[in-house]
C-alpha cells in the first residue's frame, strides 16, 4: 500500500500570509539592462517573487527587522543583498553581477537533474511532496517524468525504458542504498523509505550514466542529503496513517536532527476502497537521527542512521491454483547507516570519503510455510577531484562493496556472498562555453563469479543558442544476476547493456522543453532453458540457467514544463514511446515484457491560491495496455490489457494555531472511480480468467501538520 505519509511535509514549504510589500528593480552592474525572470526571497523564508522583462518584482512577507534577500536564476549566481524590514510598504533597486558561467554548456543527455547549484532543474523536493498522485514519494512523483513506466500500484521499484525493477539503483550520497523500498508485498506496490527533504539535490538518469556508479542497466537515482539546515525546527503531525516528530538543533556549525513515527494504517482503510484482502492493516514504527558538521575550511561531515519495523498480512492469489486464496503474512526490520565526509586538498584538489552498511531481516508467512530472508551490505567509497583548470574536472576513485543473502524457505537454504571492488575516472572537459565532453571508464571484478567487467562512457554537448543545446551520450553498463538465481548456486556471468541517446533542450524564463531518443541493446541477460512458461513469480525450478538472453528498447521521450505563463500556476506534461522486446528469465520467444506499456502520458498542474492560501495540484496518467499471459492463445505475451486512466487531486490548507505554522491536506487519488484492470490470471487449465486489479480504486488521505518553527529551504 502506498500510503501519503510524505504529505505531512507540505506544511513545512510554504509561507505563512505577508504583512510587508517589498517592490524593487534589479539591474545589471556593467550594462544597466534589466535583470529578466529571476527569482528574488527573504532568505530563510519562501516570501518571494520573480522580476519581469522590466526587472521589477513584488514580494510580501511577514518578516521583520535586518534581512537578507537571496537573488537567483537562469543568468546569475546566488546573490545576497541586505534589507531592513520595518513593516511599511517599501522600494529598493539593486546591481546585480552576471553569472561567468552561464555561457557554459552543461550535458543532460539521459539526466533529469534538480540541483540547488544548476539552472537545469527539473523536480525539486517540494515539486515531489506537491505531485498529486505521486503520494509524496520520490519513486511516485518520479513516475511522472519521461521514460519511466507508471506500474499501476502492483510493482515495487522503477521501471525505466524498458528495465525491470532490478536494473535501477538508489545511490544516496554517492552509497549504494540497499532496499531503498519497504520491503514486497505481492502485488502491492511500496514507498521509498526516505523522505524527498533530506535531499538536497535529485539526479535522475534515464540511461548514460556516470562512470561512478555500476550494476544498473537501466538507470540510477542519484540523491544528495542536505547540509547544515538554516535554523532550529521542531515538526509534529498526524493523519491516517499514524503519528509523527521531527526535530534539528542547530549549534553553530554543527546540527543534530532526530525523528520517531507511529503507523498504522486501519483509519485509512475506512475511507479507501481496497481490492488487497488485509487481514492484518500495515503497522510499524521508526527512529532515525542525524548529525552534520561543517569544519573551519567548508569540509562537511554528515552521518546518519534509521532503524525501522513493520508488519502486515495479506491474502494473495495462490499462484499454483487461480482462484483459491493463500495467506502471506510479513514482518522487517531494517537497519541503515550512512556517513560521508568531503574536504578541500589545497587549491586544485577536494576529497571525498563515504561508508554505508544496512541489514534487512525479513520473516514471511507464506501459507503453511515460514520464509526468513536477510541481507546485508557494507560499502566504502574513496574519491579525488582535481580541478585542473576552469575547464577541465577530473574525477577519480574507487568502491568497495561486500554484500551477502541468506533464504531459508521451510527446510531448503539457499545463500550467497559478494566481494566487489571497481575502479573508476571521469572528467568533465569544456572546450568552449559551446561544447563540452563528459569521458569516463569503470572497472569492476566480482569475487563470486571471479570475472571482472570494463565499461567505457562518453557524453558530450553542443549549446546551440543562449537557452538551447544538443547532447548525447552512450557507453557500456553491467550487472549481475538477481539475487533469486544467486540463492540458488546458479552463478551466470555479468549481463549487458549498451546506451545511446540523444535530446535537445530548451531551458529559458522558467520554462522547459526537452525532447530525447534512445536505443539500448541488451545482451548476456539470463535466460532459464529446459522449463515450461509459467507467470508465477515464487516459481523455484529454474532449468539450466545461462546468459542466452538478449533483447533492445527503442524510443523517444517529450517534456515539457512552464511555471511561467499564468501566475502562481506551475504544470508539466510527459510522454513516451517504447517500443522493446527482450527474451530472458522463462520466457519462450523474444516479446514485449508484461510489466512494459507502449505509451506512457502525465499531465500535472499545481496552482497556489494567496487570497485562499491554498496550494492545488491535480495529475491525469494514462497508459496503453500492458502484455498479459493468455494460455489460451498460441502467441506468447500477444494480449493486452485494458488502457490506464487515473486522475488525482491534492488540496493544502495553510493557517495557524496558536501561532504555530499549520497545514490542513487532503488527497484524492482515482477521483473519477476508474476500474483500471491491469492484467489477467488464469487457471491451471486456462477455463477461468480473474482480474489483476491495482491495490486501490478511489480513496481518500487527510492529515495535519504543526510546525513550531517556520521550515527554512532557499533552494526549493
Amino acid at each position: 500500500m502506498k500510503s501519503i505519509l510524505a504529505l505531512i511535509l507540505i506544511g513545512s514549504i510554504f509561507p505563512i500570509f505577508a504583512q510587508t510589500t517589498v517592490k524593487g528593480k534589479l539591474t545589471f552592474q556593467n550594462s544597466g539592462k534589466p535583470v529578466e525572470f529571476v527569482s528574488v526571497l527573504v532568505k530563510g523564508t519562501l516570501d518571494g517573487g520573480t522580476t519581469n522583462d522590466k526587472g521589477e518584482f513584488t514580494l510580501v512577507t511577514k518578516t521583520q527587522g535586518a534581512q537578507q534577500l537571496v537573488v537567483k536564476g537562469a543568468e546569475v549566481d546566488e546573490q545576497f543583498f541586505p534589507i531592513n524590514i520595518s513593516g511599511t510598504a517599501m522600494n529598493v533597486e539593486y546591481k546585480i553581477e552576471k553569472s561567468k558561467q552561464i555561457e557554459e554548456v552543461v550535458i543532460t543527455a539521459g539526466n533529469l537533474e534538480a540541483k540547488n547549484d544548476r539552472a537545469v532543474a527539473v523536480l525539486t523536493p517540494l515539486d515531489i511532496v506537491t505531485t498529486a498522485g505521486g503520494q509524496g514519494d520520490i519513486a511516485g512523483a518520479i513516475q511522472t517524468l519521461p521514460g519511466v513506466q507508471r506500474n499501476g500500484g502492483d510493482q515495487t521499484g522503477l521501471m525505466v525504458r524498458g528495465g525491470d525493477v532490478n536494473e535501477s539503483v538508489m545511490i544516496i550520497d554517492g552509497l549504494v542504498a540497499q532496499n531503498a523500498f519497504n520491503s514486497s508485498v505481492p502485488g502491492v506496490a511500496q514507498r521509498t523509505r526516505f523522505n524527498p527533504f533530506q535531499f538536497k539535490g535529485t539526479s535522475f538518469s534515464t540511461g548514460g550514466y556516470s562512470a561512478r556508479f555500476g550494476q544498473a542497466l537501466s538507470s540510477v537515482l542519484d540523491l544528495s542529503t542536505n547540509d547544515l539546515p538554516e535554523k532550529t525546527t521542531l515538526n509534529i503531525g498526524a493523519n491516517m496513517a499514524g503519528i509523527f516528530f521531527s526535530g534539528a538543533k542547530l549549534m553553530n556549525k554543527t546540527s543534530v536532527e532526530m525523528n520517531t513515527y507511529y503507523q498504522n494504517v486501519s483509519p485509512y482503510f475506512l475511507l479507501a476502497q481496497s481490492n488487497v484482502d488485509f487481514y492484518k492493516a500495515p503497522q510499524g514504527f521508526g527512529i532515525g537521527g542525524r548529525m552534520v558538521h561543517q569544519t573551519d575550511t567548508r569540509g562537511m561531515f554528515k552521518t546518519a542512521f534509521n532503524q525501522t519495523y513493520s508488519n502486515t498480512g495479506i491474502n494473495i492469489p495462490n499462484p499454483a491454483v487461480a482462484g483459491s486464496n493463500i495467506k502471506f503474512g510479513i514482518e522487517n526490520e531494517n537497519t541503515y547507516i550512512n556517513s560521508s565526509y568531503k574536504e578541500r586538498l589545497g587549491e586544485k584538489w577536494t576529497y571525498f570519503t563515504g561508508f554505508s552498511l544496512s541489514n534487512n531481516t525479513d520473516n514471511i508467512e507464506w501459507d503453511i510455510f515460514k520464509v526468513y530472508r536477510d541481507d546485508k551490505r557494507v560499502q566504502g567509497r574513496l574519491e579525488f577531484t582535481n580541478y585542473a583548470t576552469n575547464r577541465i574536472k577530473i574525477v577519480m576513485g574507487t568502491d568497495i562493496q561486500r554484500f551477502a543473502y541468506t533464504q531459508r524457505f521451510d527446510t531448503l537454504l539457499g545463500q550467497f556472498s559478494e566481494f566487489m571492488p571497481a575502479v573508476y575516472v571521469e572528467s568533465d572537459i569544456v572546450l568552449s562555453t559551446r561544447f563540452a565532453l563528459k569521458p569516463g571508464v569503470r572497472a569492476e571484478y566480482s569475487k563470486l563469479i571471479d570475472k571482472g567487467n570494463v565499461s567505457p562512457r562518453l557524453a558530450m554537448a553542443f549549446k546551440t543558442s543562449k537557452f538551447s543545446q544538443i547532447s548525447v551520450a552512450s557507453g557500456y553498463f553491467y550487472q549481475l544476476a538477481a539475487s533469486n538465481y544467486l540463492l540458488q548456486g546458479y552463478k551466470p556471468d555479468f549481463q549487458e547493456a549498451l546506451h545511446l541517446m540523444a535530446n535537445y533542450q530548451v531551458n529559458a524564463k522558467d520554462r522547459i522543453f526537452r525532447i530525447e531518443g534512445y536505443y539500448k541493446s541488451y545482451d548476456q541477460l539470463v535466460r532459464e532453458n529446459g522449463v515450461a512458461y509459467t507467470p508465477n513469480a515464487f516459481r523455484f525450478d529454474y532449468g539450466v540457467v545461462d546468459n542466452s538472453g538478449e533483447g533492445y528498447a527503442q524510443g523517444i521521450d517529450f517534456f515539457f514544463r512552464d511555471k511561467k505563463s499564468i501566475k502562481n500556476f506551475d504544470y508539466w506534461v510527459s510522454y513516451s514511446f517504447i517500443d522493446t522486446k527482450r527474451i530472458y528469465q522463462n520466457y519462450v520467444n523474444k516479446v514485449q515484457p508484461d510489466y512494459v506499456s507502449t505509451h506512457n502520458l502525465n499531465v500535472v498542474m499545481k496552482y497556489f491560491s494567496m487570497k485562499l492560501q491554498t496550494s492545488f495540484s491535480a495529475t491525469y496518467s494514462y497508459t496503453s495496455g500492458r502484455p498479459f499471459y493468455n494460455p489460451n492463445t498460441t502467441e506468447f505475451l500477444a494480449d493486452r490489457a485494458p488502457d490506464y486512466h487515473n486522475l488525482s487531486l491534492t488540496a493544502a490548507y495553510l493557517t495557524t494555531i496558536k501561532k504555530m505554522f499549520t497545514v490542513l491536506y487532503l488527497s484524492i487519488d482515482n477521483v473519477t472511480n476508474q476500474k483500471n484492470v491491469l492484467g489477467y490470471r488464469y487457471s491451471t487449465d486456462g477455463t477461468q480468467r480473474f482480474e489483476m486489479q491495482p491495490p486501490f480504486y478511489f480513496n481518500v488521505f487527510f492529515g495535519i501538520n504543526l510546525s513550531l518553527t517556520e521550515f527554512n529551504k532557499d533552494e526549493l
